[in-house]
């Protein structure tokens, strides 16, 4: 029979190096947040973002009870809840540049394959009874549009261009694109959002 002897007592300096081991471990775990809340505290924001269009800080909330939907009601906050909203808001005559941007949503919207049922597209003008928009109403069914006479909130620029917006879910308006933003630009915002976005 074997006699089982009892495991040595640990000598000071394997405590000492043990308690050192768990220090730095510890360290390393609490230094991105000690870092993170330093740079939240301190106000430090990145100078470049990951999204092509202008991010509204703080977003800003999507008016929709000051807008006249096609059957003549004003739109309602519900209209536009849990989904995300691809908007096309301009001033005056919705002439080849609007129409063709009113295709490239829907192309957009398509061209997001299985998240395009988290999408949905509005436009927004002064007269949502001129040809050009019943036309596209009629080719693309889904497509929401509506109309503001009197003046026009803040977010949305003013002048004769069309310029694509986009609404949370939450019904905030969160990005503005230039008159001229690419398709592509935009949907690469899309991806990003449907990504990591918890809602709609």
């Amino acid at each position: 029979m074997t006699a089982v002897t009892a495991p040595a007592e640990p000598t000071p300096a394997q405590i000492a190096a043990g308690r050192r081991t768990l220090l730095l471990a510890t360290g390393a775990l609490m230094l991105p947040f000690v870092l993170g809340a330093g740079l939240y505290l301190t106000g430090w924001r990145p100078g470049q973002t990951g999204n092509r269009g202008e991010l509204l800080q703080p977003p800003v909330p999507f008016p929709a009870e000051q807008f006249v939907g096609e059957s003549g009601k004003p739109l309602a906050p519900a209209d536009l809840a849990g989904k995300w909203t691809l908007v096309l808001a301009g001033h005056g005559a919705c002439g080849a540049a609007c129409t063709g941007r009113i295709d490239e949503m829907r192309r957009v919207q398509v061209s997001l394959n299985k998240e395009m049922g988290r999408l949905r597209r509005l436009v927004l003008s002064d007269d949502a009874s001129q040809p050009a928009l019943a036309a596209a109403r009629a080719a693309q069914p889904d497509l929401l549009v509506a109309a503001r006479t009197d003046p026009w909130p803040a977010p949305f620029a003013a002048g004769p261009d069309y310029r694509l917006y986009v609404i949370d879910p939450q019904g905030n308006l969160m990005l503005r694109y230039a008159p001229d933003a690419p398709g592509q630009d935009v949907r690469k915002d899309l991806e990003r959002l449907l990504k990591f976005a918890w809602t709609g």
